[in-house]
């Protein structure tokens, strides 16, 4: 193989976000690399997110439940492979056991600011110099081989049959193009916007604006979403549509309204406005929608903020004053500037 034909591995197992956050990285790598083979690996369930990118030859899906064996099984196609370079995005132990013995002319690996992240979270002591966003920490994975930034954001493709597909269901619910999507769910709840605050914010559309309102997220989120139903206006695809018929869903919405969660970075994936509403996170941690057209929303000054990196499943001051205090009328009030 040619020295200007690289066989590269990437790898970022999970989850929506993060995936969606190595896209710049991979349109980097191929625009550094023209000629290379790049493959990437990636759990089974997320693999729609990167099916139809452009600059990816091969996507190798693992299956969590093969467990140990779906990992050895893998691996030995990666070994079969012979990788001039290895990216692991991921570092976390199966990429590591994936990767342990693929040989490679070299292997790079993400470095995660471990130590300035406990420090933040633990002792609320800030040592970031800089707020380095997930794809330029990316980046620097591969910049000394020169691999540069292009400028631009994420990206999600599908096919014309996807969008074609989805809007005849649409259209059987009376939905046309002209609604706004809210994802009120996340993965932990400090990460959730309270759901009254959300079924405010519903209210004042049905009585202000001619927009419907589309809910998305999760098939386990679908019954926490129910409060928000107020009115035929108001349509729940929380787990009816796929990956990739919800990208479709957040690229033709007039405005999305989102905690931090896959869903938000999807929306920056196909350039939607966007509000982002963060609660238990802060902006060191690389998370903030990336290159988007979007205004966050936070509580500045919390002392007791951030109290996780990912998230918590309760507030532990119990006061959960990262997100109450984020009140509708803000939120209402950038929906009336941001869409007129």
């Amino acid at each position: 193989m040619r020295e200007d034909q690289p066989r590269i591995l990437i790898l970022r197992l999970s989850s929506i976000g993060d995936i969606l956050l190595t896209t710049p990285f991979i349109r980097q790598v191929r625009i550094h690399f023209p000629e290379a083979k790049i493959d990437f690996v990636v759990k089974k369930q997320f693999f729609q997110l990167l099916k139809n990118n452009p600059h990816l030859n091969k996507i190798y899906q693992l299956d969590p439940e093969q467990g140990i064996k779906g990992l050895l099984t893998l691996r030995r196609k990666l070994v079969a492979a012979q990788y001039t370079y290895i990216f692991d995005l991921h570092h976390n132990f199966r990429t590591e056991l994936l990767t342990a013995f693929v040989p490679a002319d070299e292997k790079r690996t993400i470095h995660k600011d471990i130590r300035k992240r406990f420090l933040l979270v633990t002792f609320k002591k800030n040592i970031y110099s800089t707020i380095l966003p997930i794809p330029q920490r990316y980046r620097q994975v591969a910049a000394e081989l020169g691999v540069e930034d292009d400028g631009n954001g994420l990206e999600i493709l599908w096919k014309n049959r996807v969008a074609e597909r989805l809007w005849r269901r649409l259209k059987r619910l009376d939905l046309d193009h002209n609604y706004l999507v809210l994802a009120p769910g996340a993965g932990f709840k400090t990460k959730r916007w309270p759901i009254e605050y959300f079924r405010e914010v519903v209210q004042y559309i049905l009585e202000n604006r001619k927009e419907k309102i589309i809910l998305l997220g999760s098939a386990e989120e679908r019954k926490d979403f129910e409060p928000l139903l107020l009115s035929k206006k108001v349509v729940n695809l929380a787990g009816q549509v796929s990956l990739l018929e919800a990208a479709v869903v957040l690229s033709d919405a007039r405005l999305v309204v989102s905690n931090d969660s896959g869903l938000m970075h999807m929306a920056t994936a196909v350039n939607s406005p966007l509000v982002a509403i963060f609660g238990s996170t802060v902006e060191e941690f690389g998370f903030f929608p990336y290159k988007a057209k979007a205004v966050v929303l936070q509580v500045e000054g919390l002392k007791c903020r951030p109290c996780s990196h990912i998230g918590k499943k309760a507030c532990p001051k119990k006061h959960f004053k990262c997100m109450r205090d984020i009140q509708p009328q803000t939120v209402i009030n950038h929906i009336s500037k941001m869409i007129r």
